[in-house]
């Protein structure tokens, strides 16, 4: 197929959170012509991104949000606090989209593509001008997010989600409705957004479970590890939870423990939590989030509200380390019908309890090691997941009889890894 695909950022280097969107790109481009038109927000886009994407495009066409010329009246409002900003960013993202249409218009006029494949919801309006078939991703529903962050908001912040939660519904309704050949990560999302007869196809997250092997034993040392990106209002959330709520609990059964809470940009209010605790370490941005998964006796996810699938969670159990989770985690990791074994706790007294019975038990630690790390190779291989998209790309384009074999989607390539996490 002659695949026109447009993204809504760059995925790359794999540190983005566009880690899903590299994967397919990286598997579908070995197969098919790939022209790749992407939004972003990077003021600088790094030769070493061009450099790996350009293994599974053919083209790669980028439109800047940042730096768009900005009329006198935009340069005034941009004086004024918050609005000032927002209508900034309004600008600029319109901007880049407008001068994504247009490529679209062009390339579509020159060149003949099987059909376009899309994701988000920024560039909605280029579809506007495509007549070739249309495979869209819905992926996680930001407003399944927003709806459960309501209920753990202050009083005063429950309208500004309430409205940021109608908006965001309207728009993902949209995007699922420009076409019947649609895709979502996981079935929870799905139901969220369109109910439980839709039949819409989900294509899973996958786990590059060959890099996110264990190499080490557990420390041993009632080592809890949480990781993320922090500055991402979720991992905040589960971050400030689990200091404020959560270990002082688990304190009282175990006094002695290790703690790590790993990744990119912590708020300033997670720092001066960690701070008041001897046995918590904030990394900040690290180089590998492997030896500290290695480390971990057990890994928290207690995120309170979260949509689509948590990389974190399934890079954890196939580092094998055991995870207790809440249920809005765990929804969203059934796979092929099959939920994974953990131990999920519905608020801070039933987390810390997790806890502190699977420090207190070496076997379940065990069997929930090795049980997790089958489940992520049965369930979660880039592989199949680029297969059902494949497939579902080739139904729009009424050619799945030229569909590949189940082994045909080759896997080695050679995969750069990021320098940052």
């Amino acid at each position: 197929m002659k695949i026109l695909w447009i993204y809504p950022e760059l995925p790359y280097p794999l540190t983005s959170g566009f880690l899903r969107g590299f994967h397919l790109l990286r598997l579908l481009g070995q197969r098919h012509s790939v022209t790749f038109l992407s939004l972003t927000d990077q003021k600088q886009v790094l030769h070493e991104t061009f450099r790996v994407l350009k293994q599974y495009a053919e083209r790669i066409e980028i439109f800047s949000k940042c730096g768009a010329p900005e009329p006198i009246w935009l340069r005034l409002c941009g004086l004024l606090p918050v609005i000032g900003g927002r209508l900034q960013v309004l600008w600029n993202t319109r901007y880049a989209v407008k001068r994504m249409e247009l490529t679209v218009r062009d390339l579509l006029k020159r060149e003949v593509f099987d059909l376009v494949l899309f994701h988000g919801r920024e560039a909605l309006p280029v579809l506007d001008c495509v007549d070739v078939p249309i495979v869209v991703e819905c992926g996680d529903t930001n407003c399944t997010r927003v709806h459960q962050q309501m209920h753990q908001a202050h009083l005063l912040n429950r309208p500004r989600l309430f409205f940021q939660y109608v908006r965001e519904r309207r728009l993902e309704k949209q995007l699922a409705r420009t076409t019947a050949d649609r895709f979502f990560i996981s079935k929870r999302d799905r139901e969220n957004l369109l109910g439980p007869s839709d039949r819409s196809e989900i294509v899973p997250q996958g786990v590059d479970y060959d890099y996110w092997k264990r190499g080490s034993p557990p420390s041993g040392r009632n080592c809890i590890v949480f990781s993320g990106v922090m500055s991402y209002s979720p991992n905040a959330d589960a971050a400030i939870f689990l200091l404020e709520a959560i270990l002082p609990l688990v304190r009282r059964s175990i006094p002695q423990l290790e703690v790590l809470i790993v990744g990119r940009d912590p708020s300033p209010k997670v720092l001066l939590l960690a701070q008041r605790f001897p046995d918590v370490t904030v990394t900040g941005a690290v180089a590998d989030v492997r030896p500290y998964l290695e480390q971990a006796d057990v890994f928290v996810a207690a995120l309170r509200f979260a949509s689509g699938v948590q990389n974190k969670v399934l890079e954890a159990m196939s580092m094998e380390v055991p995870v207790v989770t809440t249920p809005v985690v765990a929804a969203g990791l059934c796979m092929d019908g099959v939920e994974p074994q953990l131990v999920i706790g519905h608020n801070a007294t039933e987390i810390a309890a997790g806890i502190v019975g699977l420090l207190d038990n070496a076997e379940e630690r065990a069997r929930l090691s090795s049980t997790g790390r089958r489940f992520v190779e049965a369930h979660c291989s880039w592989s199949r997941s680029a297969e059902k998209l494949e497939d579902l790309c080739l139904a729009a384009t009424g050619n799945l009889s030229k569909s590949h074999k189940p082994d045909c989607i080759a896997t080695s390539s050679v995969l750069v890894r990021p320098k940052v996490s």
